[in-house]
This record gives C-alpha cells, structure tokens and sequence, in this order.
C-alpha cells in the first residue's frame, strides 16, 4: 500500500502522488508583494525624475521610519545619455538637499502612507559611509531597464538606502516597487 496523505481538517480529503513519488497538485501562486499590497495595502510605488548637476552626486536618498521592515523589490532606470547608477544600503549623516518625494500607494482601498523620509535632487550632500549593493549601466534615450533583484533590498526602521550617479549632468528616470512587512 502506498502512502496516502490526509486533510488535516477532518475533511476526509487526500492528496493524489504520481508514480515518481510526487506530490498532484492545482494551484494558485502569488507573489509575495501581491499578498502584502492586497491583504495590507502596505505595497508603494516611488519615482523620481532629475538631472544631477556633476559625477558621484547622489540623487535619491530614503530613510525607512517605520518599525516594519522596507523592502525595495524592483526598479525600473533610464537615462538621457549613457550612465552608471550606484545604489547603496546604510550611508549615515543628515541629508542637505533636495526635495520631498511621495511614495504612492498601490491599493486604490488602503488608506495608508509610507513612513519615510523621501528625498531626490540634484546633489543631496551630508551622507557618507554607504555600501554600493547594485551598479548598473545604462543605455542613453532606451526606454528603461526592469530590475527585479532576487534578494530585494531589505532596509530596517532607521537604516538608508541612496542613489549615486557616476557621470552627472545626465537626465535620470527612477522608478522603485517598495513594501513595508515584519517578515522577509
């Protein structure tokens, strides 16, 4: 007799195994951020549009102020003229510069803000001390690179996360999926 296994709800349901011992099974996957943004309403967009004035400039600076988590899943980067942009994780300083940015939520039915402090311009000066966690080069006049890092980028309550260019004086699009969860 073969291994059979049961509901454990007292449904007197049981699973189906195919002959190579594994599991028969329909079902329905979703991704992480869906769940948070649909069940939560805790899932943003953010995006930025700038010229920083010269090279190493940062441009983008996002300080999580809330107790959960921030995890920053995907971006999406395009250029004026051919550039590398530098994202780093932990730079410490108060932050000179720059203009508040609005995180958007992406549940039409939550009434929920994101709690950070959300800055981008053209040289926010103050910072240092940051770790570079992704570096890409990016084409001039395309349409946009889609990055979907399989880690994400996870920034604790109080800890940073910035945006370097290389170059300067280069038009910048910068588009971020951000959500807010305790457990990663």
């Amino acid at each position: 007799m073969g291994l059979q296994i049961e509901s454990g709800e007292g449904n007197s349901f049981i699973a189906g195994v195919n002959s190579e011992n594994r599991l028969k099974v329909a079902s329905v996957s979703e991704t992480r951020e869906h769940i948070l943004n649909h069940e939560f309403g805790v899932v943003y967009s953010y995006g930025v549009e700038t010229t920083p004035t010269s090279a190493g400039n940062c441009f983008l600076y996002i300080k999580n102020n809330d107790a959960r988590d921030m995890i920053v899943s995907e971006f999406m980067l395009s250029v004026d003229t051919n550039e590398t942009i530098t994202i780093k994780l932990g730079d410490s300083g108060t932050p000179i510069g720059g203009s508040t940015g609005t995180f958007q939520n992406r549940n039409a039915g939550s009434g929920n803000d994101a709690s950070v402090t959300s800055l981008y311009g053209t040289n926010i000066t103050g910072l240092d001390g940051g770790n570079p966690v992704m570096s890409v080069f990016l084409k001039g006049g395309e349409s946009g690179k889609y990055i979907r890092p399989l880690s994400a980028f996870i920034i604790p309550q109080n800890k940073v996360i910035t945006g370097y260019i290389t170059t300067g004086a280069i038009g910048i699009k910068l588009g971020m999926g951000v959500s807010f969860s305790k457990e990663c």
